[in-house]
């Protein structure tokens, strides 16, 4: 993919057009130098479809499991691998293995101050970054489980799906339990945070019993996590959380989970959750990804559980129906496993391809064929991240039902008060009970004197 612009026509011979060419030059170079291009430009004006990144030396048989792109400059990419965190600064042509010796499970950027990076490893815990991935250090102070598995970025804390559940930080520095240390976390989101910070949680994986008691779960301002069940299927595995931005007219931050058992929408927070169509006929989607800057935008790939298949979609409409977007993409394999937008108009794709046979590489492609994005409300500060979210403890599946409207019913007598006072029925019964009773003393008197004490 290129990101330099048209060259001017060799038939710019005149004087005037020469200093205008000369003049076009510096700004060009000027614009080089301070990074403004990244910033302001359309990625590329190069014709829809993906192209390949450059190879990242080192990583030879090794997968990529995670992208990220830096939100205030697009050019920088980072990729978290089998052989450790790549960095590109030139919109993945070149790369750098900035973090060496570790598996990195997952990357992303603070929403808060975007040069601040974490990765999540698969056994030594959490590493920082404050030079948008240059350099590394460790930073698992109070990380209860070492293998981290998800990042949530929020602008109240920032959330760690691990082995053994969630971990929160402030900061990104100082970690401290979250609960759900029963279940293996395979994804988290910020899904609110005002006017409390809501961490939304999927789980693989139970360390003790089963995922009966469900795989979804939600958690806002410190209290106990409650299980997301309305509208889900009754047993899967989650592989895959994202939020959307804020949209004008609707100010919560739409959902999508990738399950064992399809992809769902929630606009709502996750309180109800709708099924999603347009994938391929037993095709499984396991990531997905909005765009930052337009809540009804959405890509999501499939890895075909790691043998010959997957391929990437793309959702306008926030998640509820997706349609093939992969021009470009190998068509021997499109095993997506990872997916990151950038902050531009239009949105610069960035995607992950884990081929069964080996050799993975990242694509870009700016898609030029996105709609426009919306007006968006901008999200403020909200509570601060709870010490401490106590596990729940398991119970039965609930079973969605919908919800009913409460009966009404009229005032209550003198009389109705009195009864329900000092008998606790309910009143229609007493006065069934007081007839019966009536009419069988009636009918006893009418007998013993018929019979026993004869005629008057």
């Amino acid at each position: 993919m290129s990101i330099h612009p048209t060259p001017f026509s060799p038939s710019a011979t005149l004087p005037g057009r020469r200093r205008r060419r000369s003049l076009g030059v510096i700004v060009l170079a000027l614009s080089a130098l301070l990074g403004w291009g990244a910033l302001s430009r359309p990625v590329s004006a190069a014709s829809p479809g993906f192209s390949t990144a450059g190879v990242m030396s080192g990583l030879g048989s090794g997968r990529i499991w995670s992208l990220a792109v830096e939100p205030s400059l697009p050019s920088t990419i980072l990729a978290g691998t089998d052989a450790g965190v790549y960095v590109s600064h030139d919109t993945g042509a070149t790369w750098t293995l900035a973090l060496a010796g570790v598996r990195a499970w997952t990357v992303g950027f603070d929403a808060r101050n975007p040069a601040e990076a974490l990765a999540g490893t698969d056994g030594k815990g959490i590493y920082a970054s404050a030079d948008a991935g240059a350099t590394w250090a460790d930073s698992s102070n109070g990380l209860v489980n070492l293998h981290v598995r998800a990042l949530a970025f929020g602008l109240d804390g920032i959330a760690a799906g691990t082995n053994a559940g969630v971990s929160l930080s402030p900061n990104g520095h100082v970690w401290h339990d979250g609960g759900l240390d029963r279940y293996a976390i395979a994804a988290v989101a910020v899904a609110a945070n005002y006017p409390q910070f809501t961490v939304i949680a999927g789980a693989d994986g139970a360390i003790s019993g089963t995922l009966a008691s469900g795989y979804l779960f939600s958690s806002s301002g410190g209290g106990a996590w409650e299980v997301l069940q309305s509208g889900l299927p009754a047993s899967a595995v989650v592989s895959s959380i994202t939020a959307g931005q804020i949209d004008a007219a609707v100010p919560k931050r739409p959902l999508i989970v990738a399950t064992s058992d399809g992809s769902f929408r929630s606009g709502d927070g996750g309180l109800t959750w709708t099924a999603a169509t347009g994938a391929a006929p037993g095709l499984t989607l396991t990531v997905a990804e909005f765009g930052p800057l337009d809540p009804n935008l959405a890509y999501a790939g499939a890895d075909a559980g790691g043998s010959t298949g997957g391929d990437l979609y793309r959702s306008i409409d926030g998640g509820l129906t997706y349609h093939k977007t992969d021009t470009g993409l190998p068509t021997s394999s499109r095993n997506v496993d990872a997916i990151a937008i950038a902050n531009t108009t239009p949105p610069e794709v960035v995607v992950a391809l884990n081929p069964p046979t080996g050799g993975s590489q990242v694509y870009v492609e700016s898609d030029t064929t996105a709609p426009a994005p919306p007006t968006l409300v901008p999200e403020a500060l909200g509570a601060p991240v709870p010490s401490s979210v106590p596990t729940p403890i398991p119970t039965a599946t609930p079973v969605p039902q919908a919800a009913k409207p409460a009966a009404t019913s009229p005032p209550a007598s003198g009389i109705q008060r009195f009864a329900q006072a000092a008998f606790h029925w309910p009143t229609p019964l007493v006065y069934e009970v007081f007839f019966v009773l009536l009419a069988l003393y009636v009918y006893i008197r009418w007998r013993q004197r018929y019979y026993v004490e004869g005629p008057p």
